[in-house]
């Protein structure tokens, strides 16, 4: 009986440790983050005081925010869909925006578990749900590290790397060579990586949500990947756009199509890496640091402007899943009414 009731007690014991180290490595970045904006503020506070933020802009980075999550949500229908679930595009919406708001809950499960339960009242099984999120979540996380990747030789100038050896220094005047590469990889590399995001999303949701004897475990299309991996790359593109209308509301000189590439390198860095970092919720710190550090090379931008433009971004992205979390959830309530068959028959035309 000892031994028995050594294990739970351990488990504690571990659980406990591991949340301790969570808050302090949270605790640790975001006291580097601010010392960073401290020393920013000391050095060169004319600079800051000098910032005069145009609004226009930042509503149509939220506005873009939200455009470049619709292909999440329609990949993530899709495979409810392909799991034998019938459910609508808005509904779905309606779910995934409001689960944005779980991940600054920490331990990023919260996400799956109000997507699921949002969902539920629409008939889907919330074991399905909660495995196609998981799935979706990695995969687009996935490809935004694959992004950021491909898109490293347009984060460093050529005076940034002019000490750099020579094999470096020739791919960074064929810009294009590493992307094409990468991209390569990617989708020769996806039979595998399907596979992996099973085994990886099965395991996130099995201590969460259990699936009854009688429910099998979807299976995911390698082909639905194929056409994912098409539309998180436009999603990602939509998000590099998103932060370049918040530089654009720091200067005068409206938008520099040129960095869009940077814009993108900075925001996918920042978000798939955030998501990484399990002690922090939403990436708090980590995603701030990196955009930071990453627009802060460029000339255009400096790196007064890169600090508040990373705190910027991250207003404008919480502000706009409320928003969207707050209008889909009472649109798409009202309309379906609380019979969840009727709510089942009116999105059923949208799935078609």
């Amino acid at each position: 009986m000892s031994d028995v009731q050594a294990i739970p007690a351990s488990k504690s014991v571990s659980a406990r440790v591991w949340k301790w180290i969570k808050w302090g490595l949270l605790a640790l970045v975001l006291y580097f983050v601010g010392r960073q904006g401290y020393q920013l503020y000391q050095e060169q506070s004319e600079s800051l005081t000098e910032i005069q933020i145009k609004p226009m802009w930042l509503i149509l980075a939220g506005c873009c925010n939200f455009v470049a999550w619709l292909p999440s949500v329609w990949f993530w229908q899709r495979l409810m869909i392909t799991s034998g679930e019938q459910v609508g595009f808005w509904p779905t919406a309606r779910a995934y925006y409001c689960g944005h708001l779980g991940k600054y809950i920490p331990g990023k499960v919260s996400v799956l578990l109000i997507r699921a339960t949002l969902l539920k009242e629409f008939g889907v099984r919330v074991s399905v749900s909660a495995l196609t999120a998981a799935y979706e979540t990695l995969a687009v996380m996935g490809v935004g590290l694959v992004v950021f990747l491909a898109l490293v030789p347009y984060v460093f100038n050529a005076e940034q790397i002019a000490e750099w050896p020579a094999w470096i220094q020739a791919i960074q005047a064929r810009p294009l060579l590493v992307p094409i590469l990468f991209l390569f990889a990617l989708f020769v590399s996806l039979p595998l990586v399907s596979r992996l995001l099973n085994l990886f999303s099965q395991k996130i949701t099995k201590s969460e949500v259990e699936a009854s004897a009688a429910e099998p475990r979807p299976t995911i299309s390698i082909r639905l990947l194929y056409v994912g991996v098409f539309v998180f790359l436009l999603s990602w593109m939509l998000h590099g756009l998103s932060l370049g209308f918040v530089i654009a509301s720091l200067g005068n000189s409206g938008l520099n199509w040129q960095e869009w590439p940077l814009w993108t390198a900075a925001i996918s860095a920042a978000f798939s890496l955030g998501f990484a970092a399990l002690f922090a919720p939403a990436g708090l710190g980590v995603r701030e640091a990196l955009i930071a550090a990453i627009l802060a090379g460029s000339p255009a931008i400096g790196p007064v402007n890169a600090f508040v433009a990373a705190l910027l971004i991250r207003i404008v992205s919480f502000a706009s899943e409320i928003l969207a979390a707050f209008v889909l959830y009472y649109v798409i309530r009202s309309r379906s009414g609380d019979d969840p068959a009727s709510s089942q028959k009116e999105t059923s035309p949208d799935t078609n």
